[in-house]
């Protein structure tokens, strides 16, 4: 596959370290002191942990009953995100707050200290404590709100990047059991065979001799690129890790793809992407030519209205472009929805010529 001069890129800049990712924390309190803007007393599933909360502190109450006309509570969802780096405890990170029962507005509220747990419920442990003040930050949703630095931790969450062969998930005759192994992830715009192969051969080049090794590296599919960690770097892998992320790859001819967002009405166009000869109608569209007769006049022009416009001004004998097509298309003033249709319907019949994707 040929190579891009240009394409040269940083491993960091399109992959992370497996284990570097974001962790989240969850769990369910109640919100007190709203302005009569709570969930209210017939929503049990407010009143009930209202009911044990004062039980904690020594104010039982004898039935529900007792806590009738009560509307300055709501039962809440909780939702803390631990960085990529991981925290230590006693770290605070921000909680975001949501209600879920018949409470209108959480302003003015306070979240009485509720515990945080990993959401994996398989992990049972509690690994912060969250309470404080509420803010809404949107005022168009007052039933969202958010606790600046609400939740401290009370657990470590550290970073597990290294990991012996014999815990990996992968098969190969290279994985000695024995051995230690980071694995870099390429980011889901660059998987594939070519880059991951592209990425790993850089490494190869660049550190097998530092580690001795004949190879020291292994795209072990489309997305994970397997590295060995010598048993000199195993207590400070720090140096090696970095000595990756800032080698260069020099990456493969893109894909050529075709990624529509119909939330956004963005169309991205990567790579080589082609259409085979075809004719494409719009319903009703025109687009307007300006033929100035020779010597110009912009005063007088002649004005010259057709129904399509040519995208392969070179004859039939080739593929034209997809970006030819669009340039076309937003000649014609085409909305992006029909835009979309006409892209999704080409694909359809086999003469789009690039991987077609969708992000919703």
């Amino acid at each position: 596959m040929p190579l891009l001069a240009d394409t040269s890129v940083r491993v960091a800049d399109i992959t992370q370290l497996k284990g570097q990712r974001v962790n989240r924390l969850v769990g369910m309190g109640l919100v007190t002191g709203l302005k009569g803007t709570g969930d209210g007393d017939d929503y049990l599933p407010a009143i009930r942990p209202l009911a044990q909360a004062l039980q904690q502190f020594a104010n039982p109450v004898t039935t529900l009953d007792d806590l009738k006309d009560t509307k300055n509570v709501a039962v809440v969802m909780l939702s803390a995100q631990i960085p990529e780096n991981g925290a230590r405890e006693g770290d605070a990170i921000d909680v975001q707050v949501t209600s879920f029962g018949a409470a209108k507005s959480l302003e003015g509220g306070h979240l009485l200290i509720a515990p945080l747990v990993y959401h994996d419920r398989a992990v049972d442990r509690i690994f912060a404590f969250a309470s404080g003040p509420v803010r809404i930050p949107n005022k168009a949703a007052p039933t969202s709100a958010v606790i600046e630095r609400g939740a401290v931790l009370e657990e470590d969450v550290l970073l597990a990047f290294m990991a012996a062969g014999r815990e990996l998930p992968f098969t190969s005759a290279w994985i000695q059991p024995n051995e230690h192994y980071v694995t870099f992830m390429l980011d889901e715009a660059h998987a594939g065979w070519a880059v991951a192969a592209a990425v790993a051969e850089a490494i190869n080049s660049e550190l097998k001799l530092s580690a001795d090794v004949e190879r020291v590296a292994l795209a072990v599919d489309t997305r994970n690129i397997l590295v060995l960690v010598p048993s000199f770097q195993q207590h400070d892998p720090a140096p090696w890790i970095r000595d990756i992320e800032v080698l260069p790859a020099l990456l493969p001819e893109v894909e050529a793809r075709v990624t529509i967002d119909r939330t956004t009405g963005t169309i991205v166009v990567t790579g080589d992407a082609r259409i085979s000869p075809v004719i494409v109608s719009q319903k009703g569209l025109t687009v307007t030519v300006l033929n100035p007769e020779p010597p110009p006049d912009l005063l007088a022009p002649k004005l010259e209205t057709k129904t399509f416009v040519a995208v392969d001004t070179e004859g039939a004998q080739r593929s034209s472009r997809v970006a030819d097509l669009l340039e076309a298309l937003n000649r014609l003033q085409v909305p992006i929805d029909d835009r979309i249709a006409i892209l999704t319907e080409i694909n359809r019949i086999g003469k789009l010529h690039a991987r077609l994707m969708f992000k919703e």
